[in-house]
């Protein structure tokens, strides 16, 4: 029997909501297909995301995974929060395909947003499986970034000229908005920018999981921000337990494609979905990811949204390739 299943962690969450939109599809083999779509945060490209959704859907997956930061956010009002999400939900549910989210710092960095997503979707992190496949969704923002009330003031109040003027780049309304009030805006760096924070009880959870599906084929670790990145000894900790299944680890937030490989597996930073333009290279693409389960072995396409689109392999975004598989 195929099976097809979403897990929750139940010492911690009562509650029938959760991230996700639409059930998954009887699977109808042990092949199937399924795609990554990346951020939108920032609105650096008008009507991007709205293309990386039907190039989606275009592909025909069973399913989407969003690896986060869906909403500019960061709000301290939960009328603005839950208007912003009103917008952005749609989209999602109105897609004809099923669609799961991860958590990122933008959907859940202030009490607000957290209240506001716990109240709309339920649950931060969470399993499922489908066939031989597990996926594990993690939250990396369970401390946020503590951020001063000046530059939240100065987020949020983009955020609004951003809504009244969606064909704007947000660059520039943040930066005339930051010299008008003589505040900094914030310097992108790789050190600065990745903060992840996951919590034990997560993998107490996901080591659970694993240890009642020992015979998927392949697992695929979900992050919002590449916790690989920082010394961290609770991500150390589910690389350990996954050290003897072959695995992928897919994650947003540095709106920079860069595939690294490590411990033999490849690690995927996604580039942007019509996000926020961060750093030069050519992992400065938007992007979605078609990933195509042949056999149980994931096979990647980078399906392109600028131009003329088209697809490509992740080799040339690929920082090491040692003994990857």
């Amino acid at each position: 029997m195929t099976m097809r299943k979403i897990f929750i962690d139940e010492t911690k969450f009562s509650t029938e909501k959760g991230p996700w939109f639409g059930e998954l599809p009887a699977p109808r083999g042990d092949d199937y297909d399924f795609a990554f779509i990346s951020d939108r945060t920032g609105g650096a490209v008008y009507g991007m995301f709205e293309k990386g959704l039907e190039a989606a859907r275009k592909l025909n997956p069973d399913f989407v995974i969003s690896i986060g930061d869906l909403v500019e956010g960061y709000w301290t009002d939960e009328a603005e929060a839950h208007e912003e999400w009103d917008r952005i939900d749609p989209m999602l549910a109105g897609l004809g395909v099923p669609v799961f989210q991860t958590v990122g710092n933008h959907d859940y960095g202030t009490e607000t947003m957290i209240r506001v997503w716990q109240e709309r979707k339920g649950v931060d992190y969470y399993a499922f499986r489908y066939g031989r496949t597990l996926f594990l969704v993690a939250n990396t923002e369970t401390l946020p970034l503590p951020l001063p009330e000046a530059a939240l003031a100065l987020i949020q109040q983009a955020n609004r000229e951003l809504i009244r003027r969606p064909q704007e780049l947000y660059t520039d309304i943040l930066r005339k908005l930051a010299d008008n009030a003589s505040t900094a805006v914030f310097e992108m760096t790789e050190d600065n920018l990745i903060h992840p924070h996951l919590s034990g009880e997560q993998i107490d959870f996901f080591e659970r999981v694993l240890a009642d599906n020992t015979d998927v084929d392949w697992t695929f670790v979900c992050l919002h921000q590449p916790a690989w990145k920082k010394p961290d000894p609770i991500f150390e900790r589910l690389e350990g337990l996954l050290a003897d299944r072959p695995y992928t680890v897919v994650s947003g937030h540095v709106h920079y494609l860069e595939v690294t490989g490590k411990r033999g597996r490849r690690y995927i930073q996604m580039g942007k979905t019509g996000g926020l333009h961060c750093f030069d290279g050519n992992g400065d693409i938007h992007h979605i990811l078609s990933v195509k389960m042949r056999g149980g072995v994931p096979q990647f396409e980078v399906i392109l949204l600028e131009g003329e689109g088209g697809m490509d392999t992740l080799d040339p975004y690929t920082k090491k390739t040692d003994e990857i598989r």
